[in-house]
């Protein structure tokens, strides 16, 4: 019969959910990066302060989408390692 300390048990094995979250935060950092290359090739260089703009605008954007993605990713090492 399933229970629900046998699906607990099932997705602590198999870690469902640590490994959802890591994989939609990599298509986040994904997402981002791709969209700031798009932006990056709209971007008129022909001024260093639109240039600088530019860049200032990529790095709010996946600055804290790479942070993000590296919390996850040792959020997940760990998980990995405590439940072995």
């Amino acid at each position: 019969m399933l229970t629900i300390e046998t699906v607990a048990k099932w997705e602590g094995m198999l870690g469902v959910r640590r490994t959802t979250v890591l994989m939609v935060t990599v298509w986040m950092t994904w997402r981002a990066f791709t969209w700031a290359a798009e932006f990056a090739s709209h971007v008129s260089l022909s001024s260093g302060d639109s240039s600088l703009a530019a860049a200032a605008i990529i790095a709010a954007v996946t600055a804290p989408i790479s942070m993000l993605q590296a919390a996850v990713f040792k959020a997940y090492l760990n998980s990995k390692e405590s439940s072995e």
